[in-house]
């Protein structure tokens, strides 16, 4: 990496010649996976709105992976313990991936009604392996990069996933507004698939270098290999705050999840076009203030990052709530996608400097369980909120429950 490069990312000294080639396929993990972020993964709930999604259908797509997650958390961690995290995570996520090509043919092959409970059953059975991968991936993570680069990196990654799906959702909308709603989301979910396959080959060339003398950051023990159980007894320690913290977090997160698309299509009645460049606009953002997330955790640290991150992002969703007219919806990106990128590198690493280095996969599972119960919560209670209070009422309450939970990390998280 050039000096400029290394500065502009916030890197202050050359890396280390037995990490590079990791960073790298790191790198290109990420840049990759983001052609599959901004096509599939950013359009598939407006595409399920466009052709009649109901908010109960909206509740479950957010909802299944969050309810894969915990059937599946449980017994994966004792199964896997003790594996090596760098053949189990690219294995279940090429598995995953793969279920991405069960999309393409859909749009020109069966009706709207019946895609819709489709792409549900395909969502559904792709979170089995989706579950593992998710899971195992964060201890994968921390095994690939030492502690003393995870903030450079991790900002790093999320500055150059920023950038592919920047590129990617500027694609997309010009894909669009060209062709008609069947063959145009075709195009998108093949394009999809093929950058998740190019990313998972990544994964696969990942070769984690092992620290020997590295103490763990919060139990001060040498790091032995991953071989703990799932135990109550991590409930009763300091972990338990953060796991309360982890939980309220994603409840702000993804209690609008399913409203989101609804809303764009349905109140604000914005079109695919706009959604692709504004979400382009965010992913340029994101990218910018990621790039920036090495030296911005050095002077805040990683819990006012992930508190004030979730403020910031409350504004944005504030002003999501009212953008009848399709700048002030850019205006919402830009503050989004600052806000995003600071909480997003603030979490992550506030996680891992709390999980002492030597017992990651069972901390990470109890984490796991916690995140994926708000978001099965939230995929279960936001039709309801919708038919009580509304589209509109259903925003604001998020609005509400995204500021206390930003607060609420900022003060005893």
């Amino acid at each position: 990496m050039s000096l400029y490069l290394r500065r502009f990312f916030g890197f202050t000294a050359p890396v280390p010649p037995e990490h590079r080639k990791n960073f790298l396929h790191l790198y290109w993990d990420v840049a990759l996976w983001g052609i599959l972020n901004g096509s599939v993964i950013n359009f598939l709930g407006v595409y399920c709105s466009r052709i009649g999604a109901t908010p109960f259908q909206m509740g479950l797509l957010t909802a299944i992976p969050a309810l894969m997650n915990l059937i599946v958390t449980v017994p994966a961690t004792n199964l896997l313990r003790g594996k090596p995290m760098a053949r189990v995570v690219p294995i279940t996520a090429l598995i995953t991936r793969i279920f991405y090509l069960a999309l393409v043919p859909l749009p020109i092959l069966l009706p709207a009604s019946t895609q819709l409970w489709v792409i549900l059953g395909i969502v559904l059975v792709q979170n089995i392996s989706g579950a593992i991968a998710a899971m195992m991936g964060t201890a994968f993570l921390a095994e690939s990069i030492p502690p003393a680069w995870r903030g450079q990196v991790v900002g790093t990654r999320s500055a150059v996933v920023a950038m592919s799906s920047m590129l990617t959702s500027l694609v997309v909308g010009q894909i669009l507004a060209s062709m008609s709603l069947s063959y145009g989301y075709l195009v998108i979910f093949a394009l999809g698939f093929v950058g998740s396959m190019a990313s998972a080959y990544q994964l696969f060339q990942i070769k984690p270098v092992p620290e020997p003398k590295l103490l763990s950051p919060v139990a001060g023990t040498m790091v032995k290999s991953p071989t703990g159980k799932i135990s109550l007894a991590i409930l009763r320690g300091p972990f338990r705050r953060v796991l309360l913290m982890m939980f309220l977090l994603n409840i702000g997160i993804f209690l609008p999840q399913a409203i989101f698309p609804l809303y764009q299509v349905n109140v604000l009645h914005l079109t695919d076009r706009v959604i692709g460049l504004a979400f382009s606009l965010f992913s340029i953002v994101q990218f910018v203030s990621s790039s920036q997330a090495g030296s911005i955790s050095r002077r805040w640290g990683f819990k006012k990052m992930t508190g004030a991150g979730m403020v910031i992002a409350s504004l944005s969703t504030l002003m999501f709530t009212f953008s009848y007219s399709p700048w002030l919806y850019f205006a919402t990106q830009f503050v989004g996608g600052f806000g995003w990128a600071i909480f997003n590198n603030g979490a992550v690493n506030y996680l891992l400097e709390k999980i002492p280095a030597d017992d990651r996969p069972p901390h990470l599972a109890w984490f796991n369980l916690a995140a994926n119960a708000a978001v099965l919560i939230c995929g279960m209670i936001s039709p309801q909120i919708v038919a009580g209070i509304g589209l509109f009422g259903g925003m604001l309450l998020a609005i509400v429950i995204r500021v206390a939970a930003g607060f609420l990390m900022l003060k005893f998280g």
